[in-house]
């Protein structure tokens, strides 16, 4: 059976509209990293940074797939629950992320503004799930779609955003070539203009945008390259499914034992089951009788469908030991979510499997099943529901309480570090009062967790760091003022290394850069391997007392011969544009900028 073309055909007006999408989502994310990078509001609140930042990476996404293939009404209500699900996502996802839980310390008193990689990548994969769960329901106007259009419309998406991707990295490459063939003739237009984050932004947007329009009106080459990817897929079926079960059979003859001293057991088998489920639908396709695959696949998959289910089985008792001897930590929760899944997959693909009828016909079904599981699990765990920090707080909590694990082994750094916001307030109930036998030693140590800055305690002890041995004061004969030597610095985005550890040097040069008789301080890393040490700060003192950064030397400032010459006092000041004077060093002009370039190697 031939299958309609999910396209938008050849309408300007949808590309247009795309490309209108691409733009505008690309001026919003923009936007927020100006906000970001001057460190200007919403970049200042991660509650309203992380959700702004995921409304304009998603919901255009949304529409850019769904202009021209959903009906106006379904994409305006799926936009929205998008939009919505996606802010939630986010502002949970900073929210559960205490204050101060930042490996080398906090920047400020607000959570984090980025959200984890984590929920980056599984709401991705959770939308990605329901876009084609979504589109396939429109198309065949039924709750349940045709398996057909299901498998179509999937695997067209997943080589859509793959050609997209390949297509913007092509894109940047042809930029980069023109900027170089026109500094070649002296001509830095180009360059200047690429490396502009107002053209860069949007121009990668936009090039989104025209690649996934491409891909959409020409469906059918698409579906070309859908077809080769899985004739190349389905005939790895045998082997992997070989390898499954002679590792099985292996099982019989050595036991489980060297599988838990390699203590990545459960992940490996998961990867591996999860592979079987993807070559088993590599082979199956969409079922229909003229993509009936080869007899050796046919068995292939029937062997692998079998196999699945003590794979998956082993993986789940790996989980459940770990979980009884060291309680449940949130890479646990994770892999048992993941083995959830997995299990629902093997049992229901070891029935479909069964010799009944077509081969594998009832996978149709299960598969839409196991979507639908796939998303329920990933709400939960990305929610209150199921938050495996939540649920990993818990149970170490309790495994102490109860005695199973004495005071003086208790990890109270993965409570403070690994716990987010749970683990603070597990922490604090710890520190007030405990029921347990070593409750004295667990008041302690729980309070001692509370008061560490930073994860790493080579960085938390600037009380006693030296701060004028870590620094070589130019001019010769000048010092520091009192009040920077006996500030209190601590690892965070005011402080460069050298003020918080003994075993990092700077340069310290006092100048008025503003022109206005007031000091500030520029501290300058020491550079290294013929490259520029990027650890540069400019400090000046603000009305309350203290000392602060306010902006970035450029790196050149720690080149070999840059640093020379600054240390000789070779220097002039060039008029503040805007705020402060650049310093002008064997004809090279250096500044201040508001945030490092991104990469500057030293003149020779």
């Amino acid at each position: 059976m031939e299958h309609a073309e999910f396209a938008g055909g050849e309408d300007r007006s949808i590309l247009f509209a795309r490309l209108g999408v691409g733009l505008l989502q690309g001026l919003a994310l923009y936007l927020l990293y100006a906000a970001l990078d001057s460190h200007a509001w919403p970049a200042t609140d991660g509650f309203v940074f992380a959700p702004l930042l995921f409304l304009a990476v998603f919901p255009p996404l949304i529409l850019l797939l769904g202009v021209g293939n959903l009906r106006v009404a379904t994409l305006i209500v799926w936009t929205a629950l998008v939009a919505v699900v996606a802010a939630a996502l986010a502002w949970y996802g900073i929210w559960r992320a205490a204050p101060g839980s930042a490996p080398f310390g906090h920047w400020g008193d607000v959570p984090d503004l980025l959200p984890a990689f984590a929920l980056w990548f599984f709401t991705a994969a959770g939308l990605f799930i329901a876009q084609a769960l979504i589109a396939g329901g429109d198309h065949d106007r039924r709750f349940i779609a045709h398996y057909a259009t299901h498998f179509d419309i999937a695997w067209k998406l997943a080589l859509q955003l793959i050609l997209a991707g390949i297509f913007a990295a092509v894109f940047w490459g042809v930029l980069l070539l023109g900027a170089g063939l026109f500094h070649l003739i002296g001509i830095d237009f180009f360059r200047t203009l690429i490396e502009h984050r107002w053209f860069a932004i949007p121009a990668s947007t936009l090039a989104q945008a025209a690649a996934l329009h491409l891909t959409d009106v020409r469906a059918s080459l698409v579906r070309g390259a859908r077809t080769l990817v899985l004739v190349l897929l389905s005939w790895l079926l045998p082997l992997m499914a070989a390898i499954a079960a002679g590792f099985l059979a292996s099982l019989l003859s050595t036991g489980l034992a060297p599988l838990w001293k390699t203590r990545f057991a459960a992940g490996l088998l998961l990867g591996a089951a999860g592979f079987l489920v993807v070559l088993i639908n590599a082979a199956y396709q969409d079922g229909e009788p003229e993509r009936r695959p080869h007899a050796i696949l046919r068995y292939a998959g029937s062997l692998a469908c079998f196999v699945l289910v003590p794979i998956v089985a082993i993986a789940a008792y790996a989980i459940a030991l770990r979980v009884e001897q060291y309680g449940w930590t949130t890479d646990r929760v994770g892999a048992a979510a993941c083995a959830a899944v997995a299990a629902a997959y093997g049992l229901g693909y070891a029935a479909a499997a069964w010799p009944s009828g077509a081969w594998l016909a009832r996978i149709p079904r299960w598969n839409f099943i196991t979507s639908l599981l796939v998303l329920a699990v990933l709400a939960a765990l990305f929610s209150p529901l199921a938050d495996p920090m939540r649920i990993a707080v818990a149970s170490q909590t309790a495994r102490l309480e109860a005695g199973r694990i004495d005071a003086a082994k208790f990890d109270f750094e993965y409570l403070r570090w690994d716990g987010g916001r749970f683990g603070i307030a597990a922490l604090k109930a710890l520190a007030r009062f405990s029921a347990a036998r070593d409750a004295a030693q667990i008041h302690v140590k729980a309070l001692a967790a509370l008061q560490e800055r930073t994860r790493y305690p080579g960085w938390n002890t600037p009380a006693s760091v030296d701060v004028l041995a870590n620094l070589d004061v130019y001019p010769g004969g000048r010092k520091l003022p009192g009040s920077f030597v006996g500030q209190k610095w601590s690892f965070g985005e005011d402080t460069v290394p050298c003020l918080v550890s003994a075993s990092v040097r700077c340069d310290a040069y006092i100048l008025d850069l503003a022109g206005d008789g007031q000091t500030e301080i520029a501290l300058v890393g020491r550079a290294s391997g013929g490259g520029a040490y990027f650890a540069n700060a400019l400090y000046a003192r603000q009305s309350d007392g203290r000392w602060h950064k306010v902006g970035n030397p450029d790196p050149v400032w720690a080149c070999s011969s840059t640093a020379a010459a600054l240390r000789s006092g070779a220097l002039s000041f060039l008029p503040a544009q805007p705020r402060w004077r650049d310093v002008m060093v064997n004809g090279r002009r250096l500044g201040i900028a508001p945030s490092y370039p991104a990469n500057i190697a030293c003149p020779p």
